[in-house]
């Protein structure tokens, strides 16, 4: 018996091949780890719909199978319903294009910022009227003749969202499903900014240059600057007609005489406020002007404290008319000290353009009523469009596309419980049938079995007037050779101490907007 050193044995895991093993579970097990710390963020909100920016929204493109949304409890679902409308119709045409000698297709992309944050100039109320619009629009162009046949129209939505990165990529996206979807035409593209402007010229600008090579048509787009973008019409009327329309109606009675003051917003991006100011001080007589110009600028803070404390001045310049060339979202925080300057003796009559129509659906207007009902303010605002105004000048909306509204119409079908105040609706819809209109024209010319491209629609453009005006739901929309729509029917409106708005007149930038009998 040996009486040598005991060893004792090695444990399992330090054996061969036991302690190989381990070491190479080990280095998987850190591996994959690695990979998964070191993994690409998953951005995707949808197919082809990502998360971009900060801070983040979802972008992109989508046929209705996504609903763009900012997923808080306030707003909901905002566009559920309506981007389920537009699926359904968008598979119906597709099944349709597949079946023996069946018809074909185009795609109209309804680009806009679709997740308005606190404090932007659109709300979700009118976000969700504007895609209703263009769906009543797609689905009347795609089941009634009345605006052709060929080529059916499939609707894509996409979100632009709010920032330059946002805007890329929804363009990128855009111009990945050019030619797989058929698309020639991009509509809507929200409010006059220099960014939206930006947004437009690429979409409108060939590939060679970096461009998408689409036609794009602007459903709310009135800044007199965008007429120099290539391949870009508009169904509102300019800011130079609203501006005129504002300055014919007050040298009519009882405004005729009257003195005016007016507000300017001098924010340096917003081609809206800038060239609405701008062509009332050009439509309007200089000697009836009292106090100057009051300047406020709505991209820094203390917008309240600056009108607050001008309420002094205002009762000097002794105005019977305000004229506030700002937004509607900066309109409650001038109006509620109104109701307590120091000349409440006098009557005064605030003035502004269309971007008033949202001012019912953003904060801040029970202020404005408050100042409303205190009885010596009234407010009125030159719309792009209300139903009021079909009774009131009935000649100025022939056509089919008033009856889409109607009683019996696509839209009060599919969207009962809806209203039509803040024209948008009816905005979204005109946009939507004017790019039809001019998809359907440029199939005709080109004999090409409705296979045109967004090169074909820009170049025909220009041949939608006289004749071949499209009757809009807003007006006729008779287009010059810059893109916009001459002699288009302006409502003046007025908002109501209730909050109800009615139409109290039909203007343009001539007085008389277009009808009928001027087209023969």
């Amino acid at each position: 018996m040996s009486h040598g050193t005991w060893v004792p044995d090695r444990p399992l895991w330090a054996r061969w091949p036991w302690n190989a093993v381990s070491a190479v579970a080990l280095l998987a097990l850190v591996a994959g780890a690695a990979v998964w710390l070191l993994r690409p963020e998953d951005t995707s909100c949808a197919p082809g719909v990502d998360r971009v920016g900060a801070p983040e929204q979802c972008v992109g493109v989508s046929d209705g199978s996504y609903s763009f949304s900012d997923g808080t409890q306030k707003t909901g679902d905002n566009l559920a319903q309506v981007s389920r409308l537009i699926r359904e119709e968008n598979e119906r045409v597709v099944a349709e294009s597949k079946k023996e000698n069946g018809p074909s297709y185009v795609s109209i992309v309804y680009l806009m910022p679709m997740i308005p944050r606190p404090g932007d100039t659109n709300t979700p109320d009118s976000v969700r009227h504007e895609l209703q619009g263009a769906y009543t629009a797609q689905h009347e162009a795609n089941n009634k003749d009345k605006y052709g046949d060929a080529p059916k129209i499939r609707l894509l939505l996409a979100n632009s969202g709010v920032s330059d990165e946002q805007r890329s990529a929804a363009l990128r996206r855009i111009r990945e499903r050019i030619d797989g979807d058929h698309i020639v035409a991009v509509a809507g593209l929200g409010t006059s900014t220099d960014a939206t402007e930006k947004m437009v010229r690429t979409i409108t600008a060939d590939r060679e240059a970096g461009g998408l090579e689409l036609a794009a048509t602007g459903s709310v787009l009135t800044a007199d600057t965008l007429s120099k973008v290539k391949g870009l019409v508009r169904v509102a009327p300019t800011n130079s007609d609203e501006a005129a329309a504002a300055a014919a109606l007050l040298k009519r009675k009882p405004y005729a005489g009257k003195r005016v003051l007016v507000i300017q917003d001098s924010r340096p991006d917003d081609q809206y406020t800038r060239t609405l100011g701008e062509a009332f001080l050009h439509a309007f007589p200089k000697d009836r002007l009292t106090g100057g110009i009051e300047e406020y600028d709505s991209s820094q803070e203390g917008v309240a404290t600056a009108f607050k404390t001008r309420m002094s001045q205002l009762c000097a310049a002794k105005p019977d008319v305000v004229f506030f060339a700002g937004r509607g979202i900066d309109l409650p925080r001038f109006l509620a000290p109104l109701k307590d300057r120091p000349c409440t003796d006098r009557e005064l009559v605030v003035l502004s353009g269309d971007d008033v129509s949202q001012s019912a659906q953003a904060a801040g207007f029970d202020q404005i009523k408050e100042t409303l009902r205190s009885g010596n303010v009234r407010l009125l605002y030159t719309g792009l469009a209300h139903p009021g105004a079909w009774d009131k000048r009935p000649t100025a909306f022939p056509g089919w596309a008033v009856q889409s509204f109607g009683e019996q119409g696509r839209y009060r079908s599919a969207f009962s419980e809806e209203t039509l105040d803040d024209g948008q609706a009816i905005m979204g819809h005109d946009a939507v049938i004017t790019a039809v209109s001019g998809v359907r024209l440029a199939a005709r010319a080109s004999e090409a079995s409705g296979r045109v491209t967004g090169s074909q629609t820009i170049q025909i453009w220009k041949s939608l007037h006289g004749v071949e005006s499209v009757k809009g739901a807003s007006g006729l929309i008779s287009l010059s050779n810059d893109g916009s729509p001459e002699r288009k029917a302006v409502p003046v409106i007025e908002i109501a101490p209730s909050g109800t708005v009615r139409t109290l007149d039909v203007s343009a930038s001539s007085g008389t907007p277009m009808t009928e009998q001027d087209l023969s």
